[in-house]
């Protein structure tokens, strides 16, 4: 609007004719060179970036070299009732971890909470592990074949991919990590697409956002949601299940077939989905007491943990993790063994709850017993009146007994 305006300005003010904006815009690129034009635009590079060649695509010759992971927000609504107190509406994130050899997708994680370092490990742990068990627990009857260690994954620059936990964990498994940084998309192409084509499938769906405002239109997406959570997990396991077997039309080759061509023999065993969901979790360190181990205001102790008391003073800071979906237990990595032991609650409480309910609550509790700053006041006032009549009462004391030595 600005650039509109001033050239019309000048020229009232110099008593001329306001030039047309078709005039403007075409004088503009005789002025000019693309590259000042896009400089000069407030786009944060972006029309910079479009006039420059984008060399250095990233390639693989067998499947599991490069893995690519990112996140997106599913363009659809779900439905749940929580607790019998109402319904509640959400919009849930996606992460894939996808295949860059084969354009297979490997893996993936869909959560309620923003993407952190959590749905990276679960995403990682799917994609590293066999998925019949997984599967049949759902009820789904399809195969899933594609599972194995990845050489390298390839990341933008997120917080979760920074993680210590994240690092760490790539680090036990001999993983490589290669950062994509801002302007370089072009290098996380595969698995940006194949966002997009499971997002394609949930557009579909009842409870569809659209890619935009613009693309939803009148759409009430809140009000037509129907899937919960557990149902629209599995229709997308299914959008993954029916793009592994369904052909490129671009270079027509079929994921599936391309895995089972590409795919090598894997050099060790097969990982646990437990070992590997324990290398990526969040980590802390605590010292041991005699009431256990302490961890978010709880007390965590097994009777195996009773020995090491004795000797807190001579070891070290014990390791803990945790999964954030369920705090009624930890891990603490046992200092004579060196294997991951799960620690229970000290109060023997075996609900699962989330580390987001727990905080909650807590937050509740905290709310609820708070007294009013007026109270709080009022009685410290009182005290502070007691203490001030008593130290009286003293100088008068001490006064009449001068006196009575005189």
């Amino acid at each position: 609007m600005t650039h509109e305006i001033e050239p019309t300005a000048r020229a009232i003010r110099e008593g001329l004719d306001p030039p047309a904006y078709v005039t403007v815009s075409k004088r503009i690129p005789r002025l000019f060179t693309p590259e000042e034009i896009a400089r000069r635009r407030h786009s944060g590079g972006k029309n910079l970036r479009r006039l420059k060649p984008r060399p250095g695509y990233i390639r693989a010759k067998h499947a599991l070299d490069v893995v690519q992971i990112d996140h997106t927000p599913a363009d659809i609504q779900f439905v749940e009732v929580i607790d019998g107190q109402g319904i509640y509406v959400g919009r849930p994130y996606l992460t894939i971890a996808a295949d860059v050899a084969t354009s297979a997708i490997i893996g993936f994680c869909l959560t309620l909470e923003q993407p952190s370092r959590l749905s990276v490990a679960l995403c990682l742990a799917q994609a590293m592990c066999r998925k019949e068990d997984w599967l049949a627990a759902r009820d789904i009857n399809h195969s899933w074949s594609m599972f194995g260690r990845p050489k390298k994954v390839v990341v933008d620059s997120a917080m979760e991919f920074r993680s210590t936990s994240f690092i760490r964990g790539c680090a036990e498994y001999g993983i490589a990590i290669q950062n994509r940084n801002k302007g370089t998309v072009h290098r996380g192409g595969v698995v940006e697409r194949l966002l997009g084509k499971v997002n394609t499938v949930l557009r579909s769906l009842p409870g569809k956002t659209g890619r935009s405002i613009a693309d939803r239109g009148e759409y009430l997406s809140e009000d037509r949601a129907r899937l919960n959570f557990a149902d629209l997990e599995r229709c997308i396991v299914l959008a993954i299940i029916d793009h592994n077997l369904s052909q490129n039309e671009r270079k027509l080759t079929v994921p599936t077939n391309e895995w089972e061509r590409k795919c090598r023999q894997p050099d060790g065993p097969e990982d646990n989905p437990f070992d590997v969901l324990l290398s990526f979790l969040p980590n802390k360190t605590r010292r041991i007491s005699p009431q256990g181990v302490s961890l978010f205001s709880n007390d965590y102790f097994d009777p195996w943990l009773g020995p090491l008391v004795a000797r807190r003073d001579r070891i070290d800071a014990l390791d803990v993790r945790y999964d954030p979906r369920d705090i009624s237990h930890i891990y603490i990595k046992d200092p004579d063994t060196g294997a991951w032991r799960p620690v229970g609650r000290r109060d023997g409480l075996l609900e699962a709850v989330t580390l987001w309910q727990h905080r909650a609550e807590r937050n509740r509790a905290r709310e609820t017993g708070r007294r009013p700053i007026e109270e709080k006041t009022a009685i410290r006032r009182e005290i502070a009146a007691t203490v001030d009549a008593s130290a009286s009462k003293c100088l008068i004391g001490n006064g009449l007994s001068e006196f009575s030595r005189l």
